[in-house]
């Protein structure tokens, strides 16, 4: 199945590229960052690399997910605008709320039961082996998740215009959806088993990950609000962050055969995409993942257990030869050796862990190396 095209991403970019040359109440310098993240989406530096930062400027009030308010929009919107005003933003950190269900909203909406916690979700897993009850992967008007997605993406909407951003939910990539629906250890002998079945059950996920993708558009742009997602970059045309934790568990070959195509589809569907990369299970896969043209940028998230992003200087050098952006996520005591070991065109650095005032010096000690 090839890409279908959304005919609204040229006005949507329009929308976002009007938006991007105005101040925000939350962000008054949001121009001159908007144009700072167009020089990492190109590969160049306008100058200096992306800086990205944030800690909370009231600890005595946890800033959490609020997943276990979502059932109540009002009080979860004032939860949410709460946090935003004791968020303590740096270097080019951006205001946002987001329309948060967990990970891997997508299978929730094919039909898979959520539960929530204050910050996490879990999907139970319920295809049996054989498969035959298997949703037909279609979104229905009548989910309880699609109509509670709308009904808080257009609340937060209304309240951005002019003000912040709005986050995206993680609607999942097609494999994930998966593995979330059929559990790791069925997955992986379908994989073995019955590739084919996986393959077709990817195809057919395409189509509801590109409606729930192009509802989300029409929300927010169409409301006049600007878009990040979960990796937090801003973009003057609408992209999304595709990502396949699925592939720590299989193979280069499996993956490639499997997975990639539909990665490739959905970048290409969105126009502008950075592959979220999770931990050394997945690092194996960048070479492939390199090769796709549709791909603009790498996000590389160390992973549980493996908090140094140091250890990946090699690859994130890979990364950027292939003329590819790098986003890396790190603890803040080696923001300045990747500074000093890695080009500054297309390099983002995203940290944290320290409050306001320490990240406040850390970010003046990058700027004057930069």
């Amino acid at each position: 199945m090839n890409p279908v095209p959304i005919p609204e991403l040229p006005a949507w970019s329009n929308i976002l590229a009007g938006i991007a040359a105005q101040p925000l109440e939350f962000c008054p310098d949001f121009p001159a960052i908007a144009r700072r993240y167009e020089a990492w989406w190109a590969h160049a530096c306008d100058d200096r690399p992306l800086f990205i930062a944030s800690a909370n400027s009231n600890p005595a009030r946890p800033r959490t997910r609020r997943l276990e308010l979502l059932g109540q929009p009002d009080e979860w919107l004032a939860a949410k605008q709460l946090d935003l005003s004791q968020t303590h933003s740096v270097g080019d950190a951006l205001p946002h709320i987001r329309v948060d269900f967990g990970p891997v909203l997508l299978g929730g909406l094919l039909g898979g039961k959520i539960e929530f916690g204050s910050d996490t979700t879990w999907t139970h897993a319920f295809i049996d082996d054989d498969w035959s009850n298997a949703p037909d992967w279609r979104l229905r008007d009548d989910n309880q998740y699609w109509k509670q997605f709308q009904h808080l993406t257009r609340l937060v909407a209304a309240e951005a215009r002019s003000r912040f951003l709005v986050c995206a939910p993680d609607f999942g990539g097609s494999a994930d959806v998966l593995l979330n629906l059929r559990g790791p250890t069925g997955l992986c002998l379908d994989v073995l088993e019955h590739p084919d079945r996986v393959r077709a059950a990817i195809d057919a996920i395409y189509p509801a990950w590109r409606q729930a993708y192009t509802e989300f558009y029409r929300l927010t742009v169409g409301a006049g609000a600007g878009v990040l997602t979960w990796v937090q970059l801003w973009s003057n045309r609408p992209y999304m962050p595709p990502a396949c934790d699925f592939n720590y568990l299989i193979g280069p070959d499996e993956f490639q055969r499997l997975c990639l195509p539909d990665i490739a589809r959905q970048a290409a569907t969105a126009g502008r995409a950075v592959f979220h990369l999770d931990g050394p299970g997945a690092a194996r896969h960048i070479d492939a993942l390199l090769e796709l043209p549709e791909l603009q940028a790498i996000q590389f998230t160390p992973g549980e257990g493996t908090p140094s992003a140091v250890a990946w200087l090699e690859m994130f050098r890979k990364i950027q030869r292939a003329g590819k952006s790098v986003l890396i996520s790190c603890p803040a005591n080696e923001v300045l050796v990747l500074l000093e070991e890695l080009r500054p065109d297309g390099l983002a650095l995203w940290t944290g862990g320290l409050p306001a005032a320490e990240l406040d010096q850390l970010f003046t000690e990058f700027r004057g190396r930069t």
